[in-house]
């Protein structure tokens, strides 16, 4: 048969109860660095803080993404830069055979240098990020152009969408990049290769040396200063790009650090203030055994006998 608690014996326990839960509330504020955890801590809170919460997340995604794509941007670069220095090598070559004592003969050697040329454009073309094709737009998993078969030409393998976009901390989108066509293979309204058309004026050197045309040699050249120009300008692009890139992390370092403030301001421990929680707590326990004590020296076993 089981006893009846007195009514100041259960407001007893039930006091203590609450002193305890207010105990266990303070240790774990303290051990854990988070006032707020689950909802029931702060109901009127925890809408702004889970929000804050979503705005950390959205903000560090970002800043991986800007991460992810850096390597591609740098590596892109430096393939414009080398084909530029191998530009500076055909340049030197056809002004050499572009002028009146060259051979045929020696011409006809030159073809073989310049054959080597198209192919390191080529393969600048081709240069790849973590089995990414870069310049290949929307369609990385295989590259723009390759060697044709006889290996005087080039050989466009697909038609890529746009370069890809990412987005800052702000939403913002902007270009990651060019495709290879844009930088390799200029093109005017009708489709035909541009002035500044780089694989056009190598291959049209390497046919003005095999025919030993002089004038064609001369116009070879100087497509070949204007293709080197164009690399230039799209050189200045992903100049543009890194300089965006390097803005967007900055801004996104501000804002991360300004919303995990606030943050932490609506969900952290005051470490001080759940020190005094927690000794008043302890006291009130402390105290409330001693008085429960005084009134009725009985265990806590008889109340629940």
């Amino acid at each position: 048969m089981t006893t009846s608690i007195s009514p100041s014996a259960q407001m007893f326990l039930t006091n203590l109860q609450q002193i305890q839960s207010r105990i266990s509330r303070a240790e774990r504020d303290m051990s854990s660095g988070v006032r707020v955890q689950v909802a029931s801590d702060a109901p009127d809170q925890i809408a702004g803080i889970l929000q804050l919460r979503a705005q950390v997340a959205s903000v560090q995604q970002a800043q991986k993404n800007l991460a992810s794509v850096t390597p591609q941007i740098m590596s892109g670069e430096e393939a414009i830069q080398q084909a530029i220095q191998v530009l500076d090598t055909a340049t030197t070559l056809a002004t050499g055979a572009a002028t009146g004592t060259a051979t045929a003969a020696q011409r006809m050697d030159d073809v073989a240098q310049v054959k080597g040329i198209l192919q390191q454009l080529i393969s600048l073309s081709q240069i790849a990020v973590n089995g990414q094709y870069i310049f290949s737009g929307d369609q990385g998993g295989q590259p723009s152009y390759v060697l044709n078969d006889t290996g005087d030409g080039v050989r466009q393998m697909i038609q890529p969408g746009p370069p890809g976009q990412i987005l800052d901390a702000n939403g913002v989108a902007f270009s990651i990049g060019l495709t290879a066509s844009q930088i390799f293979d200029d093109r005017d309204a009708g489709g035909n290769p541009s002035a500044a058309n780089v694989f056009s004026a190598i291959t049209c050197l390497m046919t003005a040396l095999r025919n030993n045309d002089s004038a064609a040699i001369q116009g070879a050249l100087s497509n070949i200063q204007t293709a080197a120009a164009h690399l230039n300008n799209q050189s200045s692009v992903y100049g543009a790009v890194q300089n965006n890139i390097t803005a967007a992390g900055r801004s996104a370092s501000t804002t991360l650090l300004q919303l995990q403030q606030q943050l932490s301001t609506e969900q952290d421990t005051d470490a001080v203030q759940a020190a005094i929680d927690l000794q008043t707590a302890l006291n009130a326990e402390q105290a409330a055994m001693s008085a429960q004590a005084q009134n009725k020296p009985q265990s806590l076993f008889d109340y629940l006998g």
